[in-house]
């Protein structure tokens, strides 16, 4: 191959790449796998994420997609748990929330917020990497 059609390919390879990051918008997710703290655990996925807290668990329906300020703001579900058994005909179908955060390196600020309110149901700081402390209900 020629130095000519060397620096050619080499072009054409860049602008590719540049497309491809353009196509799909050039986002940043937040990094998958574990983040954790004190009373919270999350497992970020390609897809969303599960979180569990002390007593409660949730579900986040959609990718952390960061914006350039590393910001997101996804939906999801938090479900409220009890200690005890588990009655007969109980039903927990989750409350709508709102995850909003931010990630910076390995440290992530996370608001867990009811759609329908301003008040946080909690509010947290997990580094990545960690697996969380929990204390279940009992």
């Amino acid at each position: 191959m020629s130095a000519k059609n060397g620096a050619a390919l080499l072009a054409f390879l860049a602008g590719a790449a540049c497309l491809a990051a353009t196509a799909s918008g050039g986002s940043r997710r937040a990094p998958s796998g574990s983040w954790g703290a004190t009373g919270i655990h999350l497992d970020v996925t390609d897809s969303g994420g599960t979180l569990d807290y002390d007593c409660a668990h949730g579900t986040i329906s959609e990718p952390l997609v960061l914006d350039s300020d590393g910001r997101f703001d996804v939906k999801g579900l938090h479900f409220r748990e009890h200690g005890g058994p588990v009655r007969e005909n109980e039903e927990n179908r989750g409350q709508p929330v709102r995850y909003v955060g931010r990630v910076t390196g390995d440290t992530m600020t996370l608001t867990v917020r009811p759609e329908a309110s301003d008040t946080p149901i909690g509010e947290y700081s997990l580094a990545r990497g960690k697996t969380g402390r929990l204390r279940k209900c009992l």
